[in-house]
């Protein structure tokens, strides 16, 4: 009996053990720290976008790794099926014809999209000559969603991107701030970000700030979005035209709806303030065509609320106009604005 008893301990002791050391490299990140932000250059001959006019375009849109209506469902889906949502992007994308395009939830290398850098791909497809991406979701091992687990997302490099067709000067990687998860969980979770992009568009600096919010937590959602537009104004806010947009993971003060949804019957956006501390801020304009109905970007297959968002500074660029495109690549659609520099 006693040599039974020692037998089950080890066993026991090596399961600990053996679960210990999953977690500890499960959650432990691929890509070093020094190089979860960077910079590429896809041509040495710069060419400028197919404009005849002073109008620029730029587009936002958490593309949810191509995955269309199957994000963070329990589906393992095709090689092809990613290619084709890729091409179906692109096809729009030449279209449209964009002079820069923003990024959120976009996969780098990563299990569940076939270890294809997508950001690099639409670059080459689309001749997009720079491209900077920002890392947010670093892990070796994501055990999500947690059943079967053939469905896993395993090695995990995610993040934000943006390209261009006017050079990017800068890229930097700003961490906001973290919910208060269990060890166990935010082991796992990703960063959230702001991309700050310095681009050069006809002798002028033009600041970008790409960012995905957090989507759970509606307090450190909110506090994101304060340190958001004091980062701005601190830095940026009389040092030239700056566009803030990305996935914002909140409705509108004005939304008619702020709960009770199908896909998220658990979510509620009441009395919630991201949305009105960025309209608060004076300096800075909500891009929008002023047709509410034609503003909602998610979800995608029919959509019933607005959570993509641009805004960008008054003082020193003019609305053209707004734009959202309907397209089945994600669970979000994108949202473009056109603009003038003023002189």
């Amino acid at each position: 009996m006693r040599v039974l008893i020692k037998i089950i301990l080890y066993i026991i002791f090596a399961l600990i053990i053996g679960i210990a050391l999953f977690f500890l490299w499960a959650g432990s990140g691929i890509v070093s720290k020094g190089r979860l932000s960077g910079i590429n250059k896809y041509s040495d001959d710069f060419e400028d976008s197919s404009r005849e006019n002073d109008r620029f375009k730029i587009i936002t849109f958490n593309c949810g790794y191509f995955s269309g209506m199957r994000n963070n469902l329990s589906v393992r889906s095709s090689k092809e099926f990613f290619t084709r949502n890729l091409n179906l992007f692109s096809n729009l994308i030449r279209d449209i014809k964009p002079d820069i395009v923003c990024f959120q939830e976009i996969d780098f290398n990563s299990h569940r999209s076939y270890h294809v850098d997508q950001s690099q791909y639409l670059s080459n497809h689309l001749k997009f000559i720079y491209n900077a991406f920002a890392i947010n979701w670093n892990k070796r091992y994501i055990p999500f969603p947690y059943w079967p687990p053939s469905a896993h997302f395993k090695k995990m490099v995610s993040g934000q991107s943006v390209i261009s067709m006017f050079p990017i000067l800068s890229n930097k990687r700003i961490e906001l701030k973290r919910p208060p998860n269990p060890f166990y969980y935010d082991k796992f979770y990703l960063d959230r970000l702001i991309q700050e992009i310095e681009i050069i568009i006809d002798d002028k600096k033009l600041v970008i700030l790409n960012i995905h919010l957090e989507a759970f937590d509606k307090k450190i959602r909110q506090e994101q979005a304060a340190f958001v537009v004091n980062y701005y104004k601190k830095v940026h806010m009389n040092n030239g035209p700056v566009i803030i947009l990305g996935d914002f993971n909140c409705v509108p003060p004005y939304a008619l709806k702020m709960c009770n949804f199908s896909d998220e019957p658990g979510t509620d956006y009441s009395e919630d303030r991201t949305i009105t501390i960025f309209l608060e801020e004076e300096s800075l304009i909500y891009a929008s065509d002023g047709i509410k109905n034609r503003e909602k970007t998610f979800p995608s297959e029919s959509t019933d609320r607005k959570l993509d968002y641009i805004f960008f500074t008054k003082k020193y660029i003019d609305l053209v106009g707004t734009d959202v495109f309907n397209i089945s690549s994600s669970d979000h659609l994108p949202l473009m604005m056109e603009f003038r520099i003023k002189q």
